[in-house]
């Protein structure tokens, strides 16, 4: 088709098939609409002129929204290259894992009214939404395929594709008459396909004695299952509003949609939080050294909080409770942690008095945890040890970025990032290999996985302790998980923290867990996710977790861990040495000799 190579088909749906190929002037797989006349009902007469619409689709950015490359012409029939993203469709994987839990659909549902917002805010309608042209990737997140393909010339808006019923019901009344197709006709289908995730099946009386041209356009639906699944009153008005027969009193777009759906997510958040806190919080409760662990921590975030030198003597006080945490504050105080040396120092309070209030509350936090949790599987000492680096990075990452006053939170913020995933692995290890087993067998990610068998996202956990634990509300915002996509540009210090916490935390993970095959291409995504708050080449990156490296080793003896069998400090061994290579030679393609990086 054109230059690109096609592989092999990837299935047909509304409007015409779909292969997979390869562009071999830029080496990488895509996904191909051919859109056949016969499965379309598609008029090739009507295709002289290629729509302003497709132009305008190609400039679409969104995380979930797919990429559509490129246009072109086979067989008398039009074609669209879009990038190519492995995964299933929305339609395969409700066949699969069947109904999804109120929490659960409205986290994706979030995502994919996000990428149809983002064509609606640039006057690009839809027109064709089903299950079977939304993607999801090994990852959970959603990808919204074929905008603009409805809106082509010679496409028949009442199209039913390759004839199953499933791939016409998705059609609003406005299909079936001559009002107008606008964003509304996408937020009545948004509406179908967010009470089919709830229930299981469509609104619709499909009875098989009507065709359902009729059936959507005199607007008969059955809603009965929102009673029967004792849905929260607000979701059944979102639901019912989305499904309104009168396109006037829908929601406008489905950015207005979202904002009802997010404010839901907000609430149920909180509600659903009790539950798995207020066991966490018994169980720490039944361990000896957690009441203590608790105490000691409200007390040193709430007397560093107050930055009162009268506290100094009351946290001497606290550190002094427990030798081994003394002697750790100690030897940081007087390594090369904190800057130049501070061999003078002999005494916690003195320690406190030269390092200052901020920096005693980052480290006692710290160290606090540490000696806690020692003692866990291999799962906790990775998640430990890859804490630890993030928190280095962190604070490096603050500094380079002229905010030395940040510094400090940027290391707690980065520590702490990954509290909720801690803690369940030490509390809750049979729900936790739960979780595991939840992403090995559906690739969904932590969040997502965690919130299914929790009823609550580990960073939804690790904020609810961490506001138990008294810490400032700079830190318990800033270890909230930052969600997919490139975050847009910070606007205040705790969107700043946030950001550098989640920048920390997903390198160290993308160094642990990255395909090899696949390490140069997530590198490159990296930079482009957290471009908005600083450029960062991948060479860089790499020098960056080298540097943590470096220093985790210094420190590894005061914090008690053995890295020598560490599967975490392996399996990042293993990514810095084989892609060390690969980035030098990029940057030497990328500066002529001669060039400097950055």
């Amino acid at each position: 088709m054109g230059r690109f190579i096609i592989r092999r088909s990837l299935g047909g749906g509304r409007y015409g098939k779909v292969f997979l190929a390869v562009d071999p002037a830029l080496g990488r797989q895509v996904a191909i609409k051919w859109l056949s006349p016969v499965g379309c009902n598609y008029s090739p007469a009507g295709s002289a002129n290629s729509p302003n619409e497709t132009s305008l689709v190609a400039k679409l950015d969104h995380p979930n929204i797919v990429p559509l490359y490129e246009t072109g012409m086979f067989r008398d029939s039009p074609y669209l290259v879009y990038a190519y993203v492995a995964g299933m469709t929305l339609h395969d994987k409700c066949a699969r894992d069947g109904i999804m839990s109120a929490g659960a659909a409205l986290e994706l549902f979030s995502a994919i009214l996000a990428g149809v917002a983002c064509a609606h805010a640039k006057g690009i309608p839809h027109l064709a939404l089903s299950p079977g042209n939304i993607l999801i990737d090994a990852a959970g997140v959603p990808h919204v395929m074929d905008f603009g393909v409805a809106l082509m010339p010679g496409i028949n808006r009442e199209s039913g594709g390759d004839g199953a019923t499933r791939s016409r019901c998705y059609l609003s009344p406005e299909h079936f008459s001559d009002r107008p197709l606008t964003s509304r006709a996408d937020v009545f289908v948004l509406g179908l396909i967010l009470y089919e995730l709830l229930s299981g099946r469509s609104p619709l009386k499909f009875d098989g004695s009507r065709i359902f041209r009729d059936v959507i356009a005199n607007g008969e639906l059955d809603l009965s299952d929102m009673s029967r699944l004792s849905l929260d009153e607000k979701l059944r008005a979102v639901i019912w509003r989305a499904l309104s027969y009168d396109a006037e009193r829908r929601y406008a777009h489905a950015a207005d949609m979202k904002r009802a759906v997010d404010e839901l997510l907000g609430r149920n958040v909180k509600a659903g939080d009790q539950g798995a806190v207020k066991r966490l919080l018994e169980r720490m409760e039944q361990q000896k050294k957690f009441p203590a662990l608790t105490n000691n921590l409200l007390e040193i975030n709430r007397l560093t909080d107050e930055n009162n030198p009268s506290n100094i003597g009351k946290l001497s006080n606290i550190v002094l409770r427990d030798y081994a945490i003394t002697k750790k504050l100690l030897q940081l105080a007087n390594s090369s942690f904190y800057g130049s040396a501070r061999n003078g120092v002999k005494t916690v309070s003195n320690a406190i008095q030269l390092l200052g209030m901020n920096n005693v509350r980052t480290t006692c936090n710290g160290l606090v945890y540490f000696s806690a949790m020692k003692g866990g599987d291999q799962h906790l000492e990775d998640v430990m040890i890859s804490s630890f680096i993030s928190a280095l990075i962190g604070r490096h990452f603050a500094i380079r970025l002229q905010r030395k006053d940040l510094a400090e939170e940027a290391f707690i913020g980065s520590m702490f990032y990954r509290l909720g995933k801690s803690l369940a692995i030490f509390y809750f290890r049979d729900e936790f290999q739960q979780i595991e087993r939840l992403i090995e067998a559906y690739s969904l990610d932590d969040e997502a996985a965690s919130a299914r068998v929790l009823g609550i996202s580990y960073g939804d956990l690790g904020v609810a302790i961490a506001a138990h634990w008294k810490f400032p509300e700079s830190i318990q915002e800033s270890i909230k998980c930052l969600g997919p996509g490139m975050p847009p540009k910070p606007a205040r210090f705790v969107e700043f923290q946030q950001q550098i916490a989640a920048f920390s935390n997903e390198l160290c993970e993308l160094a642990s867990c990255c395909p090899e095959e696949q390490r140069m291409v997530r590198l490159n995504e990296f930079v482009l996710r957290f471009g908005g708050i600083i450029f960062i080449s991948p060479e860089e990156l790499v020098q960056l977790l080298e540097a943590a490296f470096k220093r985790l080793k210094e420190f590894s003896p005061m914090l008690g861990l053995d890295l020598r069998r560490s599967r975490y400090v392996s399996r990042v061994g293993n990514f810095l040495m084989n892609v060390r290579p690969l980035v030098k030679q990029v940057a030497a393609f990328a500066d002529p000799p001669g060039g400097a990086v950055s």
